[in-house]
């Protein structure tokens, strides 16, 4: 009988009779029950926020490091440009129309340590757009007020500001202008990279010579990098320097500086290259979500020393409002952070220099607060500050809705319908048992699945809606159990697999290397690894990239015993050619009968020599390009995969090599990719990104032809794992 029915003949079986009206002290336990709640969503709102603002904030971090990280790499990007460009033979002179040439000020105007971004010859401000310059959003002026004015630049040109003494007729024949204006090419590219976080790439030589990316409307004269808190940091500390935020001159903007050292061809520093970020754009997506009502403070905290020695939380930068919506500002020095609560402020120092993030309840303002933090780097941390009254002001409006409510609820019940609630308690237990135990039970037993009890069960004899409910249960918790331990079977193989892939080539003298594995499934079947021989090969690093058939689990298994056969043979004595068969052979005798085989090829490079010996057990041949003809050949020779023929032969090839030559050794999940339209990405794609990419480094080539394979199959997914592995031949360290 169907639950709707049960009910209906329980309802008409009851007499429904007048009753005498009772009142009872309902009002006060409703009332009591009311704070109660109140109560209970206060604290619990409470927690969420501690949770949500801590996970906030540490998403804030990462991102903000993330970034750093991106300006890092772009720097040294710029500053490898630079070292490049002074080493390179003399240039051609470059078009005037990718240069703006200044002149250093004359006797007696003197030098600054303001960058006099944007500022003429004769006045504070351009009014007017000269030929070749634009106003583009993320450059202008920032008044005091948060009054923005437009700052035009020209995305296309590059700044170059003269030594003193040098004249614009002079620096026409000069080798390091032409050099420097050279690099108008590659900023175009870190500003790619980077986007808006680099905002202005200086390059300022220790001679006084200066390029600026953008080229700016108006003539930096007066600006002298050498006493510029970056440009001292660089020359002290060696890789990509921070340096704290400061008020980026010229534009009124707070921002941050990275830079690095620029050596010269005798390999002596010759001066700085550094991106300057506003503080603004690095830290673009610091917001609050809309279930934080009010105002909260974002605040750059740092970790000092007070007179006593004790940890003392210290404000970098802050957020403020703007006639233009946010902006930061940034102290000469950091200031204290004012709050009454002296331990608090020492244990969240203390969290801020170990790098530790938490969420911790002080006074700021002069209110109740919620101040999360979360590292940003070395000492220094991300703090956003939420007052608890803004936070509770939903538990507020809760409060008093239900106590309206309820006091409305308690009034009509009273006057009207007693009769009617008298007779639903009634209803409510007499039906409680035959229809709330069974819907119970699913319930329990559903909790305990939840818990990961997968053998729970529940008693579905009953013919009705809730007995099939409890059948579908009962069936579904067995496939459940398997699929879960299906999915953590695969969790882990994907893990251990990952694990036996070299987590970063290793640095050789002579060439640099880049490698990586994109599988299709959670575990795949292709294989690359880096092997330092030692012995009679002592000196060379072995290369493998291999491609089982098919790809999932079992492809998995026969890579790791593949990489397990290899390793410890590639040490011994013996050729290419001889590994390959020694391999093969072990190999075979594993996959026998099953139809499984891979492909491999092997390469052993001798750096001093120059050379490289390899072979290819039914592997693609690898791609050589060689800058001085421009052209790619195969390294090639006979063999067929692994796995066929247990006695099978493997031929050695060799290859000479020479400086600016890459190889790139790849499967064929790379040029055997479709597109949507059943299009394959092809070699000869592959050739022509190599040769394009190829004189930026193997780092560049892989980037770049995986980023090329992306763009190609845009949202059509993986049929085949891709492995790639690049060998840039460089001058000997």
């Amino acid at each position: 009988m169907r639950i709707r029915w049960k009910l209906f003949w329980l309802l008409a079986a009851i007499s429904l009779a007048p009753i005498v009206l009772l009142r009872t002290n309902s009002l006060f336990a409703l009332q009591h029950l009311a704070d109660k709640l109140a109560e209970r969503v206060a604290a619990q709102l409470v927690t969420e926020a501690e949770t949500r603002l801590r996970r906030l904030v540490e998403d804030h971090a990462r991102l903000l490091d993330s970034r750093r990280k991106t300006l890092s790499v772009a720097v040294a990007m710029q500053g490898l440009a630079a070292e490049n460009a002074l080493a390179a033979p003399e240039p051609p002179a470059p078009d005037p129309d990718d240069v703006v040439t200044v002149e250093a000020p004359g006797p007696g105007m003197g030098m600054s340590m303001g960058m006099g971004m944007g500022r003429s010859h004769d006045a504070e401000t351009t009014p007017d757009i000269p030929a070749g310059f634009e106003n583009l959003p993320d450059y202008f002026r920032l008044s005091p007020a948060g009054t923005q004015t437009p700052l035009p630049v020209a995305p296309d040109r590059i700044t170059l500001r003269l030594p003193a003494g040098m004249t614009a007729g002079d620096s026409k024949d000069a080798p390091e202008t032409r050099r420097l204006a050279g690099l108008l090419v590659p900023s175009r590219r870190i500003a790619a990279l980077a986007g808006r976080l680099a905002h202005f790439q200086i390059t300022a030589l220790s001679s006084g010579l200066m390029a600026i990316y953008p080229a700016l409307a108006g003539a930096p004269r007066r600006f002298d990098p050498s006493r510029a808190p970056w440009y001292r940091a660089a020359m002290e500390l060696p890789g990509p320097v921070w340096t704290a935020p400061q008020a980026e001159p010229g534009t009124g903007r707070i921002a941050v500086a990275v830079s690095c050292r620029i050596a010269g061809p005798d390999g002596g520093t010759v001066g700085v290259a550094a991106i300057l970020t506003p503080l603004d754009a690095l830290l673009a997506s610091v917001s609050m979500p809309s279930h934080f009502s009010g105002s909260v403070r974002s605040l750059l905290v740092i970790s000092g020393r007070d007179t006593a020695g004790r940890p003392e939380l210290m404000i970098e930068a802050g957020q403020k409002h703007l006639e233009h919506g946010h902006g930061w500002h940034a102290f000469v020095r950091p200031s204290p952070l004012p709050s009454p609560d002296t331990a608090t402020l020492t244990a969240i120092a203390e969290d801020v220099e170990k790098g530790v993030s938490g969420v911790r309840r002080l006074t700021y303002d002069g209110r109740d607060s919620l101040a999360a933090y979360a590292r940003t780097a070395e000492g220094e941390a991300l703090m956003q500050i939420a007052t608890v009254a803004d936070v509770l002001a939903a538990s507020r409006a809760v409060a008093d809705d239900v106590e309206d409510s309820i006091t409305r609820l308690f009034t009509f019940g009273t006057v009207i319908v007693v009769a009617v609630m008298l007779a639903l308690v009634f209803i409510s237990f007499s039906a409680s048992r035959a229809v709330t135990r069974p819907i119970r039970a699913l319930t329990d037993a559903a909790g305990k699945l939840a818990d990961g009890d997968f053998d729970a069960r529940v008693d579905a004899t009953a013919r009705d809606e809730i007995g099939e409910l409890g059948r579908v249960f009962n069936a579904l918790a067995p496939r459940l159990k398997a699929h879960v331990r299906l999915s953590e079977t695969m969790a882990l193989a994907s893990e251990i697999q990952h694990s036996l892939l070299p987590a970063t080539p290793p640095e050789v003298p002579g060439l640099t290397l880049a490698a990586a594995s994109r599988y299709c499934d959670e575990t795949g079947g292709d294989y690359y690894d880096f092997l330092p021989l030692e012995g009679e090969k002592a000196g060379r690093l072995a290369v493998a990239l291999g491609d089982v058939s098919g790809h999932g689990l079992e492809a998995a298994l026969l890579m790791t015993t593949a990489r397990a056969l290899l390793r410890p043979r590639a040490k011994r004595p013996g050729t290419p050619g001889e590994v390959l068969a020694d391999v093969n052979r072990e190999l075979t005798r594993d996959v026998y009968g099953t139809g499984r085989f891979m492909t491999l090829f092997y390469m052993e490079i001798d750096p001093p020599a120059r050379a490289a010996t390899f072979a290819r057990g039914g592997h693609d041949p690898a791609m050589r390009y060689d800058p001085a003809t421009g052209r790619i050949d195969a390294l090639t020779a006979r063999g067929i995969a692994l796995g066929v023929a247990e006695e099978a032969r493997f031929e050695t090839g060799t290859a000479d090599l020479a400086p600016g030559q890459v190889i790139l050794i790849g499967s064929d999940g790379l040029w055997e990719a479709e597109n949507a339209a059943g299009e394959m990405f092809g070699k000869d794609r592959t050739r022509d990104i190599l040769a394009k990419s190829a004189p930026d480094g193997a780092k560049a080539v892989l980037e770049a032809l995986f980023a090329a394979l992306d763009a190609f199959r845009g949202a059509s997914p993986l049929d085949d794992d891709v492995t790639l592995v690049v060998i840039a031949v460089t001058e000997q360290a």
